[in-house]
């Protein structure tokens, strides 16, 4: 009976609809739910198993003992069924999450659609569309690497998120535009689970922000509230774009990011170890990854206007491991990578961005965050 059961779910697990895991689509699930009906992977069964069985009843499909009733409620149910239900109003803003984001979004999202079953009704959503938010974050300190707690408050109406230095201050300390808001969890790179990073057009400059919140559920919640807010006031005031291309400003904050070495304009210079960050059509490079404000920003606009990318460095350029030139209609930017995988990561990248055509979004002057 245990081995016949055993095959009818792994019989399951290779059907279309069950090869992905129910909640962040990774590959090869092997974890059930036994009273909900879904496949899922081994980390986010272990985020099942934090909202109790009384949510979530959580069972192997290799190792665990099945009853045929159980077994045929799998059968009747699965991972395409159950979430066109549980995940049928799930938010254009709100991003499903993939194997390779912070735990603490899994978490999120997974307490959102199982225990307070946000997505399944219109609506369930709308405390993250009031446009309005206000609370406690600690803040990296511009000149230093000391965290102190900030007022952050966030207003649709106005257009801006502001941030005061102590809670009682009339005063903002700055007044970022929506518009040009993109916002990341940001977890890895400040060393805190709770990580966020802010990047906004400051004086015709990218400035950053690196936050974090006591709380995980505070932190992705002011995640989600800054982009279904940037993502509706942006739509609203420019409606020539699609939703398509609005969420492609959203989702195009630390594209691609890592160290690479890179010569100043002479091409005669030193190279010098620069932290790189692509953000939507800017390659912003920084002398250390929480610096406040880059070094520099290179342009990538399109192949038609003269913007190209290729392996290698010009004639008589002496390589520092695997180069990489950038061309614009101004001048060209060498750069080297350590290895050739990252080479190869960096180009296609770059290539992805400078093959396409400037769209609407970026005309309209969005993209500049």
């Amino acid at each position: 009976m245990g081995e016949r059961n055993k095959k009818i779910l792994l019989e399951q697990l290779q059907l279309p609809k069950n090869k992905l895991c129910s909640d962040c689509n990774a590959e090869g699930p092997e974890w059930a739910s036994s009273n909900i009906g879904v496949f899922m992977c081994v980390n986010c069964s272990g985020i099942h198993r934090m909202l109790g069985t009384h949510v979530s009843r959580v069972k192997s499909c290799r190792l665990d003992q099945w009853a045929d009733e159980a077994v045929q409620f799998m059968c009747e149910n699965g991972n395409e069924s159950v979430n066109v239900v549980l995940e049928r109003h799930v938010p254009i803003y709100y991003r499903k999450p993939v194997p390779t984001d912070p735990q603490a979004y899994k978490e999120h999202f997974i307490h959102a659609k199982y225990e307070r079953k946000e997505f399944a009704t219109p609506g369930g959503c709308a405390h993250y569309e009031t446009g309005m938010k206000e609370g406690m974050l600690w803040k990296r300190g511009k000149d230093g690497k000391q965290f102190k707690q900030r007022r952050f408050v966030l207003n649709m109406d106005e257009g801006t998120l502001k941030y005061f230095v102590k809670p009682d201050a009339k005063e903002p300390k700055q007044i970022i535009n929506l518009t040009t808001l993109s916002t990341s969890l940001a977890p890895d790179k400040i060393n805190h689970p709770h990580g966020l990073q802010l990047a906004f057009m400051n004086d015709n400059l990218t400035r950053q922000i690196y936050l974090y919140a006591d709380e995980a559920k505070d932190a992705v919640d002011w995640y989600i509230v800054l982009r279904a807010s940037s993502f509706h006031l942006i739509r609203k005031s420019y409606p020539q774009l699609s939703d398509a291309e609005v969420l492609r400003r959203l989702n195009s904050h630390q594209r691609k990011q890592g160290w690479m070495e890179k010569t100043g304009p002479k091409l005669t210079e030193p190279y010098r170890k620069r932290w790189f960050s692509l953000e939507n059509r800017r390659l912003l490079y920084f002398e250390k990854p929480l610096d406040p404000y880059p070094r520099g920003e290179i342009y990538l606009g399109s192949r038609s206007e003269g913007y190209m990318v290729r392996d290698g460095l010009p004639a008589g350029q002496t390589e520092h491991g695997f180069g990489i030139t950038i061309t614009t209609p101004y001048r060209d930017y060498l750069l080297c990578c350590e290895d050739k995988e990252e080479q190869k990561s960096w180009i296609n990248e770059i290539k992805s961005i400078t093959t396409q055509p400037l769209t609407d979004q970026d005309n309209a002057g969005v993209s500049q965050a």
